[in-house]
């Protein structure tokens, strides 16, 4: 038995010569308070965390696991720091964040004076990562509450020997976690330094999220649980019930704008609870041009079998209840534009809906709107519809293009292939409703 261990004693000790070895440590100029009974006046959900990269190296820093938690990582963190204040009930008060970053490599210095003593004494160095975070509660108006920025300075401090033991040493200054011992080829150094590095970044993060927090106005926040609460509701949609609200969003993130610019319906099969995904989501109110909300009218495509229109009714000039109405007769113009921000499998899913509801316009609202509406209303229909022929021959174009390529390489095309024949049968449905628009203004030009 001594002669296996010190066998084994032996063969770690040569694989330290030949791949060689470091040690690392884990620091922040910020730190939890250790103060799991922190309260304050609202407990808040995290429901958006985003790392933007900066100056210097931005592709490298995205890279780094160590600098680069994600949200679910800085919730469980969150809830487990300070379990008074995070929670993921969805009542709570909902908090959006955000962190810039600025990534510093380790220098050439330590590697340089390393070289000069081929590589048997180790030399310190760092790699550091400067954030600053920002957050946001939206209001029940949909304005923005921010707190300024907290900042601070994440690094790993490491020293490295390519050849001979001495890089295992453990490096000097402070660790906020163990440090680590790493081995260049060989055991799985790399993984725990990637966790540790992380844990130490994850704990600053909520820490900066809590100073941040501490300093939003209560009386705010506490009227935006108040009407984060009261607008849950159920609604009945084709003699079925379900749970709705009407959530304020940004359309361009709301990193970039200080409003938010649409109100969006979301609908869940039964009351919204933290881990429920809404079964859909349609925009009923926008902000028109002098900032006021104005309800804008869109369609259940997932919840109803028939054409249900949906719409906000303002309460104070604020989007607070919705409004849905069967509709028998639909407006040609709301089926001709292909309205969809998601990828080619939301694009045809958004247009053979659109079909389908483009035939049951032709069928029951064509011939009615061809007597009813003024010949400029007409020439404006038919510009829509033209619009609509561009927009389809482009989208048809590069999913044609997308399906070739696929089936070049050994596929099928998939939903690229899809796309395009669905864009082939809204071509086949518009055309008859085009010739009948043009042929009722050459009609009336007689």
């Amino acid at each position: 038995m001594l002669g296996t261990r010190r066998g084994m004693l032996m063969l770690s000790l040569f694989l330290c010569l030949l791949s060689g070895c470091g040690s690392a440590r884990f620091d922040s100029t910020l730190k939890p308070s250790g103060n799991s009974h922190l309260t304050l006046p609202e407990r808040f959900s995290l429901s958006s965390f985003a790392i933007t990269p900066t100056s210097l190296h931005p592709a490298i820093g995205s890279a780094q696991k160590g600098f680069n938690p994600d949200l679910h990582e800085i919730q469980s963190r969150a809830r487990a720091l300070y379990p008074l204040i995070f929670t993921d009930d969805w009542s709570a008060v909902p908090v959006d964040a955000m962190a810039f970053t600025t990534y510093d490599p380790p220098g050439g210095l330590a590697t340089s004076l390393g070289g000069l003593t081929l590589g048997l004494i180790p030399f310190p160095t760092s790699e550091r990562t400067d954030y600053e975070v920002h957050l946001a509660v939206v209001d029940e108006v949909g304005d923005k509450i921010t707190a300024h920025p907290v900042k601070f300075r994440r690094k790993n401090g490491m020293w490295v020997s390519v050849l001979g033991p001495l890089g295992c040493l453990p490096i000097p200054g402070r660790s906020l976690r163990p440090r680590e011992t790493l081995f260049l080829d060989f055991g799985d150094s790399g993984a725990r330094f990637d966790r540790k590095a992380g844990e130490v970044t994850t704990d600053s993060l909520v820490e900066a999220l809590v100073i941040a927090l501490k300093e939003l106005p209560r009386e705010r926040l506490a009227k935006v649980r108040q009407a984060r609460q009261a607008g849950i509701r159920e609604v009945g949609i084709e003699g079925r019930s379900y749970w709705y609200t009407l959530a304020a969003e940004f359309s361009k993130g709301i990193e970039q704008q200080e409003k938010a610019d649409q109100f969006t319906l979301l609908v869940y099969g039964e009351k919204p609870r933290s881990v429920l995904q809404p079964r859909e989501k349609v925009i009923v109110a926008r902000r028109n041009d002098s900032g006021h909300w104005q309800p804008v009218p869109g369609y259940l495509k997932k919840t109803a079998k028939s054409l249900v229109s949906v719409t906000a009714r303002l309460e104070n000039g604020i989007p607070a209840h919705l409004v849905v109405t069967e509709v028998s007769e639909p407006a040609l113009e709301d089926f001709l534009l292909v309205q969809t921000t998601g990828g080619d499998l939301e694009t045809v899913e958004a247009i053979r809906w659109g079909n389908k509801a483009l035939l049951q316009a032709k069928d029951r609202s064509l011939p009615g709107l061809l007597q009813r509406k003024s010949t400029r209303d007409l020439l404006n229909l038919i510009a829509q519809v033209e619009e609509s022929f561009a927009e389809l021959n482009q989208i048809a174009a590069t999913a044609k293009d997308q399906a070739q390529q696929g089936v070049a390489g050994g596929g099928t095309g998939g939903t690229a292939r899809e796309l395009a024949l669905t864009c082939q049968e809204r071509d086949e449905i518009l055309k008859p409703i085009l010739a009948a628009l043009k042929q009722e203004v050459a009609r009336r030009g007689q």
